[in-house]
């Protein structure tokens, strides 16, 4: 089988049979076809393209180069020309035009004809493979190209001097200045260390008017053009250092939360056992008291011992609420009142070297919060001024009311419509002139655990309680500071009109009976048990005291005359609210007072007391349970 096809085209009949006689030697070798015009020529090819067209230069219906495709196009024709009639210049043209080669006819010519096709196929395989690797060639500069340029990370090629060759568009997005504007830069001019390797390197790279970003960087040596230079590849990892601080954050506020926790349970539990012990020993001193004669020598000394047990019972107070165990009971307060109140706390609380001043705004200035609440957010302030301040200055507290438009209440309160909000405010101002604040520190000022005092000074806590609490109440927070201009902070409390404010002082003491009601009394510690049957044997009621639920339970059974249950919250078999639903079965019309260290969630939900329920918190007076008892009974 012939292994090539030639395809002739000449239109003179005498040099076609010599060129056919010529190959006649080698028919086992070319499948000859002969045509006589280029318009059976262009059929032809477009039947098949064969493996070599010799042809000639001038032909009836025109010139053999135009079969060759124009200039660009991708397919190619292996035309050999032949003419009569050569000259260096036309032989120029037609290998210009794409032709092989050109080759002058001759009887020398046509003898010679079989290797001349030897040769120019020979040629033309090697332009084919010229032509497809250089088109591979070209395809994969262009897709290196276009990956180079179209990389999320940076790339940059950098000679061995230093100097920057090429770049890609990413490079100029993180560096923020053209390509044309980078190239002949020095690496560290752009802020790359010199050496590098293959290992990641994590650095911070500054640019003009934006954030420094987290980057990590690649060196590669390779080779360009023969030429060694560093192939630079730089990734923007600032996403991933974001996540990765927050997530070391996270577990740092976990671990920090586990630890409050358990210091939390460890307070309560404290506080719980020493309001038990408290209330006995200021119970029997008061008891003592009572007994005394007036002007009596162990008098002075027995108010002592009542004074230490009231401070140990404020101290208590701050472990609750510490441990979250402290009951929440919103008052109406009237908040000049209440600062006025709390201002000799503070002072001691600040020390000497900050001066502290208050303002009070023309009133009343009615809020409804719980007093410890409030308490609780003035001290955090003030603690947190005295920390800013450690070379002393002026602590400025000061209250006003304030009205605020709709659309502010909205957004300060987190709210789609104000139209439920209040419009005025009871509003209080707490100013320093300390160290001030960072644009950083405010935006995270609230944040549960974030601190920027020493890890032994501040659990980050304070600020985020103060922001509960405020929430927690109906208000807002705003807070203005600059670095060495002070702090201000202004709470936003909702205006009460309605309701009169908590008494300011408590009603004088009545010594001597107080009633005649039956008293069932369930409490499981001595001490407490005893010195509280004695307190309300005094007030005049008839007391059975029990120090177990089961007990009350078999008690009433036995005998079911009883008025009011005092029970402790907190009890070894059952708590005091499941003891007092059982007795109720039995005596639908018992009243219950609670009394109690702690709470544990038993009667309040979490922390808020139902205003229904009667509950006295440890230590108490005689003046106090006395009271409440009146109150349940009534």
């Amino acid at each position: 089988e012939p292994t090539h096809s030639i395809l002739v085209i000449e239109d003179d009949p005498a040099h076609a049979e010599a060129m056919r006689r010529a190959l006649s030697t080698v028919a086992h070798r070319y499948n000859v076809r002969v045509l006589e015009s280029l318009n059976e020529a262009r059929q032809a090819l477009a039947e098949g393209a064969p493996d070599l067209v010799l042809a000639d230069l001038h032909l009836a219906d025109g010139i053999s180069l135009e079969l060759l495709p124009a200039p660009g196009e991708h397919a190619r024709l292996p035309l050999l020309v032949l003419t009569s009639h050569g000259d260096e210049r036309t032989a120029v043209a037609a290998i210009r035009a794409g032709a092989l080669d050109y080759v002058v006819k001759s009887a020398e010519t046509f003898r010679d004809l079989p290797r001349i096709i030897e040769r120019a196929l020979r040629e033309w395989r090697l332009t084919v493979e010229r032509s497809t690797t250089q088109r591979a060639l070209e395809e994969s500069v262009e897709r290196f190209r276009v990956l180079f340029s179209a990389a999320p990370d940076a790339f940059f090629l950098f000679a061995r001097g230093g100097q920057l060759l090429d770049c890609n568009v990413a490079a100029e997005t993180m560096i923020g200045e053209t390509r044309v504007e980078l190239l002949g830069r020095s690496a560290e001019t752009l802020g790359f260390p010199p050496g590098g390797g293959p290992e990641p390197q994590r650095l911070s790279l500054a640019r003009a008017g934006a954030e420094p970003r987290e980057v990590e960087l690649r060196t590669s040596p390779v080779q360009l053009d023969g030429h060694p230079v560093w192939f630079v590849t730089v990734r923007d990892v600032s996403a991933r250092v974001r996540s990765e601080r927050a997530q070391r954050r996270l577990e740092e506020q976990l671990h920090q939360a586990a630890k409050m926790d358990a210091i939390g349970r460890l307070a309560g539990g404290i506080a719980h056992d020493f309001n038990n012990m408290l209330t006995a020993i200021s119970g029997y001193a008061e008891l003592l008291l009572y007994d005394e004669a007036p002007g009596s020598l162990r008098a002075p000394s027995l108010n002592e011992i009542l004074n230490a047990a009231r401070s140990a019972s404020s101290l208590t107070s701050q472990l609750l609420a510490f441990s979250r165990k402290q009951l929440i009971e919103p008052l109406v307060l009237d908040l000049n009142a209440q600062v006025e109140r709390n201002t000799r706390m503070l002072e001691r609380l600040i020390g000497e070297d900050v001066a502290l001043s208050f303002a009070p705004g023309a009133g009343p200035l009615r809020v409804k919060m719980d007093p410890n609440q409030l308490q609780q957010v003035l001290i955090n302030l003030a603690v947190n001024a005295r920390d800013a301040m450690p070379k002393g200055g002026q602590l400025r507290v000061r209250t006003d009311s304030a009205q605020v438009e709709a659309e502010e209440r909205a957004a300060r309160l987190g709210l789609a419509s104000p139209e439920a909000t209040p419009n005025e405010f009871v509003r209080l101002i707490v100013e320093d002139d300390g160290t001030g604040m960072s644009a950083d520190t405010l935006a995270r000022l609230f944040e549960p655990f974030f601190t920027t005092k020493e890890r032994s000074r501040g659990t980050g806590l304070g600020l985020s309680i103060i922001y509960g609490i405020v929430k927690q109440n109906g208000g807002f927070i705003v807070v203005s500071s600059e670095l060495g201009t002070g702090s201000r902070f202004e709470i936003y409390l909702p205006r009460v009109w309605d309701g009169v404010a908590e008494p300011s002082d408590p009603p004088a003491a009545q010594r001597g009976p107080r009633g005649n009601a039956r008293v069932l009394l369930v409490e499981d510690e001595d001490a407490v048990r005893a010195v509280t049957t004695r307190f309300l044997e005094h007030a005049g009621y008839r007391v059975t005291a029990v120090s177990r639920g089961s007990e009350a339970l078999a008690i009433v059974r036995a005998r079911p005359r009883f008025d009011l249950l005092v029970t402790d919250v907190v009890l070894p078999e059952q708590n005091g609210r499941k003891v007092y639903e059982e007795l109720r079965e039995l005596l639908p019309a018992l009243r219950v007072l609670y009394i109690s260290g702690y709470d544990e969630d038993v009667i309040a939900r979490h922390g808020v007391l139902d205003p229904s329920i009667h509950f006295l918190p440890k230590p108490f007076s005689q003046e106090q349970l006395a009271r409440k008892v009146e109150e349940a009974l009534r």
